[in-house]
């Protein structure tokens, strides 16, 4: 009998061990809001945004570890901007969708509200953000935001890459996900924003050329004038760890549809719709 007991008391203890480790494994649930960041709400859908403050800052491959496109490393000058803290959201995607009467792309089946839209063009991206008042963010806007306003970052949230910040090319660690994860489930950067590496590849504004980056002009810089590709950034959950860097560039056709494939918001502070002003958790 006594050794009944201790087994069964044994068997208690790593029955308690075992699910607190479960709950370890869990990703963080999503803040209120970013931590010392201020958030505004913005337009029909009050889009949590933070205010990126411009200024200059080298743009390209400052690891000398990239494709020749992201070269040569060049000075860019940006003006403020609002970005979304999070990736357009399959919920936030339908309400547009019903509010302009137009259809709801299909999803992968396990898709909730919580994930990010997926299989939208460049021109469905580019309406949904013309109809939230803002824009796609310029490839410029982009890097400097995933490199919080201009630092020598490889990746968004450091020069070190793992599944416990990011859902990329398949499992381990935080990242249980085979495919798409509900938006928010990783560290955010230092502004406050997440899922700029990993998760959906981002549509951004600009065409794409792979010379781009030897043309002058680098002041708010809206990409070439025509091509017949645009500009993804951020790498995705089909995507290997070298996709996930900042200064990383993609390109797709504007009309493709593909599993992989969300986009952002950006806004212009000057015109940006702001339903609710700036409010810090502190």
């Amino acid at each position: 009998m006594k050794l009944l007991f201790s087994l069964k008391y044994v068997f208690l203890i790593l029955l308690l061990f075992g699910s607190l480790a479960l709950v370890g494994d869990e990703p963080d649930p999503l803040p209120d809001s970013p931590e010392n960041q201020m958030v505004v709400k913005i337009g029909p859908l009050e889009m949590d945004a933070v205010l990126v403050n411009g200024g200059a800052f080298e743009m390209g491959d400052n690891f000398d570890v990239g494709d020749s496109d992201e070269k040569p490393v060049h000075e860019v000058k940006l003006s403020d901007f609002y970005i979304s803290i999070t990736e357009v959201t399959v919920a936030q995607y339908k309400t547009f969708c019903r509010e302009t009467n137009r259809a709801m792309p299909l999803q992968e089946p396990y898709s909730n509200d919580d994930y990010p839209i997926a299989f939208v063009t460049w021109f469905d991206a580019q309406e949904f953000c013309e109809w939230v008042g803002g824009c796609l963010p310029t490839e410029a806007q982009w890097e400097f935001a995933a490199t919080s306003g201009g630092m020598s970052l490889k990746y968004p949230t450091g020069n070190e890459i793992s599944r416990n910040m990011v859902n990329y090319s398949g499992t381990g660690k935080k990242d249980r996900w085979k495919k798409l994860s509900p938006v928010a489930k990783f560290p955010h950067n230092i502004l406050g924003i997440y899922d700029m590496a990993g998760n959906v590849y981002e549509w951004c504004y600009d065409y794409y050329k792979s010379s781009y980056y030897s043309m002058p002009g680098y002041q708010n810089p809206r990409g070439p004038a025509t091509s017949m590709f645009k500009v993804l950034r951020g790498g995705s959950w089909y995507h290997s760890e070298d996709e996930m860097r900042c200064s990383d560039r993609f390109r797709y056709m504007p009309v493709a549809r593909v599993s992989f494939v969300g986009f952002r918001v950006a806004w212009d502070p000057k015109t940006a719709p702001i339903k609710r002003p700036p409010t810090n958790p502190n």
